[in-house]
């Protein structure tokens, strides 16, 4: 062969080369052709999440079909999606989820939890999911009550152990709260609250909106939020497998606009029956 041919034929071969590292390349860049590889493999393994359904719209059981639906549901079903894992979602009191969830009877709690120094002490969170802030909800047609600074004198219902409960007890002893009554679940607080065994309820600002939607024209919010707080999934302390997991999920699922979706979904669409 002479030195003209093998040129020639080595140039082909680069041509040939070179083009296919092209087409490699493209591939690559095309959107969503490689996020799901980088995404953490659970291997298809079950995970019990615990949610006290009593907080619409992140968890509420529904009355035509008996199922727990919300945020927090479609949230945990797009994580396992992504890193293959089938979600097992239960419905348990709020009192007792945490314990549970130490001792082994659940992988995860995704029920609206606050991301606070003193439970990261016990457990660990992932990256905050949604921000919300606490509101004062109170009957619509009350007047005494147009902000949390109203209160002094009043009597305000919270769900027990939540954040909402902590900062009511703080207030309580600065002279800004009259008196608290603490109840199992907010739906009985709010149940207190329109049948004025309260005067107020201390709230995150999200469920407040899911109260409202379940009982129209009877609920408001007295002023605006007056706190600023992240929202996290909860697993055991030192479950470095989940918590990544979740947290590249998170990631994904904000670069990807899905949690827009849930939020346009549930925060904004969502009419409770």
């Amino acid at each position: 062969m002479s030195r003209r041919s093998l040129w020639v034929l080595s140039s082909i071969i680069l041509i040939v080369v070179f083009g296919v590292a092209a087409c490699q390349q493209r591939q690559a860049q095309q959107p969503g052709a490689t996020q799901t590889g980088k995404l953490p493999d659970l291997g298809g393994r079950t995970i019990r999440v615990a949610t006290d359904a009593t907080y619409p719209p992140f968890e509420v059981v529904d009355k035509t079909s008996n199922q727990v639906i919300g945020y927090d549901v479609d949230l945990i079903n797009e994580i396992c999606r992504l890193v293959n894992c089938k979600p097992e979602v239960k419905n348990a009191k709020w009192e007792g989820i945490f314990p549970a969830l130490q001792k082994g009877d659940y992988d995860a709690v995704l029920s609206g939890v606050t991301i606070t120094e003193e439970r990261e002490k016990t457990m660990d969170f992932t990256e905050a999911y949604i921000e919300v802030g606490q509101v004062v909800l109170v009957r619509a047609d009350e007047t005494r009550i147009n902000s949390v600074d109203d209160l002094a004198d009043k009597v305000v219902a919270v769900q027990i152990g939540t954040t909402n409960d902590e900062l009511a007890t703080k207030m309580q002893k600065e002279g800004k709260i009259k008196q608290i009554k603490r109840f199992p679940s907010f739906d009985l607080a709010v149940r207190s609250l329109l049948n004025k065994d309260a005067d107020a309820v201390i709230i995150d600002s999200v469920a407040a909106s899911g109260y409202m939607g379940t009982n129209p024209d009877k609920l408001k919010a007295a002023g605006e939020k007056f706190t600023s707080e992240g929202l996290g999934i909860v697993v055991r302390e030192g479950d470095a497998t989940l918590q990544g997991a979740f947290n590249a999920a998170l990631a994904e699922l904000k670069k990807n606009g899905t949690l827009d979706r849930l939020y346009q979904k549930w925060m904004v669409e969502y009419k409770p029956s």
